[in-house]
């Protein structure tokens, strides 16, 4: 009677042990300078818990557990060890920022939880973080050399030489502009006269602008936030520059298009999601999207959207089970790094390539009318 007793006591445990639930960590940027692309991440993460919040199958639930990171290294550093330690979560998903992630990443790191930043472009963040690190967006230097040499070639005016305007606070930004662009126009000819700084934050942008306008350059390109890179659009078509822009992911937003007006037709740029995809998914999801943010998807919400959704594939094709913490955040981890066209809803078929960065198609889109519109 012991022995029957005892069995079942152990099959119920089991039972309740294979259906527990599975804690996530997410991180957003939702107050400080980088809010609005936290707000643009809150609309997409609601989306995805309202429909895949249930396992079903090997576990119960996703419990979120989602922090601020306030557009701050600090804390991040701060929310990425509470959620490690305190809140015993199987993976964090976040942060959202280059910056952020450069930081966040090594602690995640080494206390060895998988962690996945959607949207950080910077190239290498994830790379030197491995085996724990992944990032989901197309790098800036996958996306910006292709990008380059349709900018010049879609120029009826030959491009020989540009102004690079950058933020030097702003870390994807950063990268872009001293190391990605730079190359990819040293490589097709193109001579850069000079690069000027700027910071996120800063307002009057007169004084680089008539700098810039001295050297007379056949072209413009920009890395920055919305905010900054809008008020430099302006600036510059204020001051009568009217050469052609080439623009960084960062401006990617529909608050940059809306802050630039009319100043911002024309300006080209690359994105791994775009939200005018004729593909029907894609579509329906964009025009929810906008119901609720009251503005189109980026790529800022798409990638968000998607890592959570692979996440979540990991968990139930991996068995996590929510019972054993070291085990769960090692399935997730081998998983991810396995990912061989793995189809997600809004970005399609991703790859993890070895340096830990998911592989896809990317699309270059211009300006037009204050949309973005995809370029064939």
């Amino acid at each position: 009677m012991y022995r029957m007793l005892l069995l079942i006591a152990t099959l119920i445990m089991g039972v309740q042990a294979a259906y527990a639930d599975v804690r996530i960590g997410i991180l957003m940027p939702l107050t400080g300078a980088g809010s609005r692309y936290g707000q643009e991440q809150r609309v997409a993460v609601d989306m995805f818990l309202e429909k895949y919040s249930d396992l079903g199958g090997a576990a119960g639930k996703l419990v979120p557990m989602i922090y601020d990171t306030r557009w701050s290294g600090t804390e991040a550093i701060s929310v990425t060890r509470k959620l490690i330690d305190s809140d015993n979560v199987a993976v964090i998903v976040g942060p959202m920022s280059s910056s952020e992630s450069e930081v966040a990443l090594p602690v995640a790191n080494r206390m060895e939880t998988p962690i996945i930043t959607p949207t950080a472009a910077k190239p290498g963040v994830a790379t030197a973080n491995r085996p724990w690190a992944f990032g989901f967006a197309t790098t800036a230097d996958k996306l910006d050399g292709s990008l380059v040499k349709v900018w010049l070639d879609k120029h009826p005016s030959p491009i020989k030489t540009v102004v690079i305007f950058v933020d030097a606070k702003d870390a994807v930004s950063n990268s872009e502009c001293t190391r990605v662009f730079p190359a990819a126009l040293e490589k097709l000819g193109v001579k850069i006269l000079d690069t000027i700084t700027f910071q996120t934050g800063d307002i009057d942008f007169s004084a680089q602008i008539t700098k810039a306008s001295g050297l007379n350059p056949d072209g413009v390109v920009l890395c920055g936030l919305y905010t900054e890179s809008a008020h430099v659009v302006k600036e510059m078509r204020r001051q009568g520059m009217t050469q052609p822009i080439v623009a960084g992911i960062a401006v990617m937003s529909d608050r940059f298009n809306a802050l630039a007006g009319a100043d911002a037709n024309g300006i080209m740029s690359v994105t791994d999601f775009f939200a005018g995809d004729q593909d029907p998914t894609i579509a329906a999801w964009a025009r929810e999207y906008e119901t609720r943010f009251k503005n189109p998807p980026t790529n800022v919400g798409a990638l968000t959207y998607d890592t959570l959704y692979l996440t979540r594939e990991c968990i139930r094709q991996r068995g996590v089970a929510g019972n054993d913490l070291a085990a769960d955040r090692t399935a997730i981890r081998d998983c991810w790094a396995q990912l061989k066209d793995a189809k997600a809803p809004l970005t399609g078929a991703n790859t993890v390539n070895p340096d830990g960065y998911a592989v896809r198609k990317s699309t270059i889109v211009v300006i037009d009318g204050g949309k973005m519109v995809a370029m064939h």
